[in-house]
């Protein structure tokens, strides 16, 4: 058993197996090569080859007495001083917390310390952003890409990338880990969303233009995704979540580089904050703007773009979704009207309400 920094690795047993079945899906499994394991008997197997697989210590990763995901020494190697870390997946509402540096910090405080290895190895499969991006702000170095390397669970052929942090290195990441976390130098790294929500002719995607423009001169990383783009086709595939897939997909590439600050236009993301919210994971911080306007500043504004019996529909809709709006739209949602404002103006005051 491992444990420190809020922390507690057990050795896995099937007994933890009900408890991570509870939170595996496509998304937490992405990246591993065999199939998402779909219920208990499912993590059952998983949990028995674990323990079965020579040279591979597995560890349930615990919080608090609570079950939040598991990861491994595997290829261990002792004679030859070596070691990798792997098979790692937690609940997303830990995603961007503490729990996987300080399990990293465990681990590797072991396999340097306790064991006296020469070196830890990381083994990531190229499409995981996400993991490629905490693999390397735990002060892993990259040794390059293994082309063709392994059998994803789709059946394609993947590469592989190699990150390690060998023994001369470990003073070094041990203290950029212990500085995390101790918080210093790191706030929160949970991402930040602002939605910003309207009738159409209300002004989202001006308003987010203008913010994007604001932030920019600031020098301020960020992300700017139009949700109507995300599920644009026919037929319209909104009954499949398609546009919250394809958020948490792009989201993924955006993080990956560093990002944090999302903002996000549709018509109705105020009153869908909870599912891109879970799209975009590691329990982001949440603002909501719900734009409005005027019956006759909306009208005159899709006037200059709409025509003829498009124009007529675009207004049926856009005065249908202010009502909806206006009843569903609880205490939380921020409101800013647009009427007689530059979109600057309005972009500042969006900015201030989000705290970037």
């Amino acid at each position: 058993m491992l444990e420190g920094h809020g922390v507690r690795l057990v050795p896995l047993t099937d007994e933890h197996a009900e408890a991570l079945a509870g939170f595996v899906d496509d998304r937490v499994w992405a990246g591993m090569t065999s199939p998402t394991p779909r219920g208990v008997e499912d993590v059952r197997a998983v949990v028995a080859a674990a323990s079965s697989t020579p040279g591979r210590y597995g560890f349930a990763v615990l919080v608090d007495g609570e079950v939040v995901g598991s990861t491994s020494f595997y290829d261990v190697d002792l004679a030859m001083g070596r070691l990798e870390i792997g098979h790692t997946f937690y609940d997303p509402r830990v995603w961007g917390t503490h729990v996987n540096p300080a399990c990293k910090l465990l681990l590797m405080s072991h396999a340097f310390e306790a064991w006296g290895v020469a070196r830890v190895a990381y083994r990531i499969e190229a499409r995981n952003a996400r993991s490629v991006a905490a693999v390397t702000k735990l002060g892993a170095r990259p040794e390059g890409r293994l082309r063709g390397h392994r059998v994803a669970a789709d059946g394609t052929r993947q590469d592989s990338l190699y990150f390690s942090v060998l023994a001369d290195e470990w003073p070094h990441a041990r203290a950029r880990l212990e500085a995390r976390l101790a918080g210093q130098g790191a706030a929160d790294e949970r991402t930040s969303v602002l939605l910003i929500g309207g009738r159409s002719g209300v002004g989202k995607s001006t308003v987010a233009a203008a913010v994007h423009d604001l932030l920019v001169a600031r020098d301020v990383p960020h992300a700017v995704v139009e949700g109507d783009a995300l599920d644009l086709a026919h037929p319209a595939p909104w009954e499949h979540g398609v546009a919250a897939a394809n958020l948490a997909d792009v989201w993924r590439r955006y993080r990956a580089l560093g990002h944090r600050r999302l903002v996000y236009t549709n018509t109705v993301s105020v009153l869908e904050a909870h599912a891109l919210a879970d799209a975009v994971g590691d329990r982001p911080h949440v603002t909501s703007v719900l734009l409005t306007a005027s019956d006759a500043t909306a009208r005159d504004r899709l006037g200059r773009r709409e025509h003829g019996a498009s124009y007529d529909a675009h207004v049926t809709r856009s005065d249908a979704a202010a009502a909806r709006l206006e009843v569903a739209a609880g205490e939380g949602v921020h409101r800013v009207s647009t009427d007689g404002r530059s979109p600057a103006e309005i972009a500042a005051e969006v900015v201030a309400l989000a705290g970037w």
